[in-house]
């Protein structure tokens, strides 16, 4: 790497905007370069570039998740619930430890 502790302000600053000038070209080119190979990938696949975002878009699709219904409800509180699923709510633990049972609390 060159020296470039003895270049003056202006210099420096040529030398700056030189250097983000080549930053800039070298991140078109590896865009460029990207953009080619997706086209050859999707050619030897026997798909246009559309085809294969379409196919790529559909693999990713998330499946919706049915709701739950709740299966235990707070007697003190007919709003809350819990499914059965995941961590007992506070409500369903207070109620535990004062010595109630689980099933107590089914719908």
């Amino acid at each position: 790497m060159p020296d470039i502790s003895n270049l003056s302000v202006e210099e420096l600053r040529k030398l700056t905007a030189e250097a983000e000038a080549l930053i800039e070209s070298k991140k078109d080119q590896a865009i460029e370069d990207a953009y080619n190979q997706i086209l050859k990938i999707a050619e030897s696949a026997g798909l246009t570039l559309e085809q294969f975002i379409e196919y790529g878009s559909h693999k990713r699709k998330k499946t919706t998740r049915k709701s739950v219904e709740p299966r235990y409800r707070n007697k003190d509180n007919k709003d809350e619930t819990w499914t059965g699923r995941g961590k007992q709510p506070r409500w369903l633990v207070a109620q535990l430890e004062k010595g109630a049972k689980l099933e107590d609390f089914l719908i």
